[in-house]
């Protein structure tokens, strides 16, 4: 090659484009001067939260007058956000349920009328004893019994179990039995008694709560029986005695159950003093003196006023 009759201006072209590119290279390969406007947010909170309780701040590296907006949910209405300040707030408690809904994502655009940032909100739910979670009068009692151990409850706290808990069933005697005391009589003292033909519970369920009504004060010696067998036979005591109560409607939660049914299974009790009914046509039911195993007798037209509480998914400790 004959070097001498090179163009020096072309060299000096070829030279300039060549570190126009390393220079282009380096800029782009340099993150730091561009960080993302757009990136996930990260948090975690306890199942069933108040509503209005905070979940987070959305911040933005936009600078003016922001505006916060919700553009999508997983699911629907869980969140609410101030479009000020970005505060990202529980709207409805009840959804915040680990059993149903253990993650929810938000996506909220924030705009300062000209640029738009987009933020993902990943929050986890954790996993608590949702039972605990309800029991707002009954809580200490709870957390302080052992496992298998029924302790009595208000109707409130039943009532929030039987309406929040994820997949629950109500076994032996119907709601509208319960309305009300009018019309109730005092069934017999000492014997076990089984609705025939109420609802069960079903296969793999979890008991954990229970209802009655009673007609004296000081009782002691009551047990909630449950047959996996049928209406009549093979009933077994379901966790301890029922803690002493009194007259009236009485409520109860069962501490830790851990065995689910392995089959449809039936609802008893044994009442050690009396239990109300209501006279109603065609209600038939199974019963036998003492605490039974099996119901050798059977008679009609008397609504026995017990009911259990079951879930087929386990959602305490």
């Amino acid at each position: 090659m004959n070097y001498a009759k090179t163009n020096p201006f072309k060299i000096g072209l070829i030279l300039l484009s060549l570190l126009f590119i390393i220079s282009s290279c380096s800029s782009e390969d340099d993150s730091s001067n561009n960080p993302p406007t757009n990136s996930n947010i990260e948090v975690s909170i306890n199942e069933y939260p108040n509503t209005g309780d905070l979940i987070t701040t959305v911040t933005s590296s936009l600078s003016g007058d922001l505006n916060f907006s919700i553009t999508s949910q997983s699911i629907s209405q869980a969140l609410n956000i101030n479009s000020a300040t970005g505060e990202l707030r529980v709207l409805a408690w009840q959804l915040f349920d680990y059993e149903t809904n253990p993650v929810i994502t938000v996506t909220v655009d924030v705009s300062n009328g000209t640029e738009t940032e987009n933020r993902i909100i990943i929050i986890s739910i954790n996993n608590t004893d949702d039972i605990s979670s309800f029991l707002n009068n009954s809580r200490t009692a709870y957390i302080n019994a052992s496992i298998g151990e029924w302790i009595s409850i208000t109707q409130s706290e039943y009532n929030d179990l039987a309406n929040y808990l994820s997949s629950v069933s109500k076994s032996g005697q119907t709601d509208n039995a319960f309305q009300s005391t009018s019309g109730i009589n005092t069934g017999g003292a000492n014997f076990t008694v089984s609705i025939n033909n109420a609802p069960t519970l079903p296969e793999g369920s979890y008991l954990f709560a229970f209802r009655y009504y009673c007609n004296e004060n000081n009782i002691v010696d009551t047990n909630v029986k449950v047959s996996e067998t049928s209406y009549q036979n093979n009933f077994e005591t379901m966790g301890s005695n029922l803690p002493e109560h009194n007259a009236g409607f009485n409520y109860f939660v069962l501490k830790g159950n851990n065995a689910p049914t392995s089959t449809t299974a039936y609802l008893g009790i044994y009442e050690s003093n009396t239990i109300g009914y209501k006279n109603t046509s065609g209600n038939s039911y199974f019963y036998e003196s003492g605490d039974a195993e099996d119901l050798t007798n059977d008679s009609t037209n008397r609504a026995y006023l017990y009911q259990g509480l079951s879930t087929t998914i386990k959602q305490w400790d």
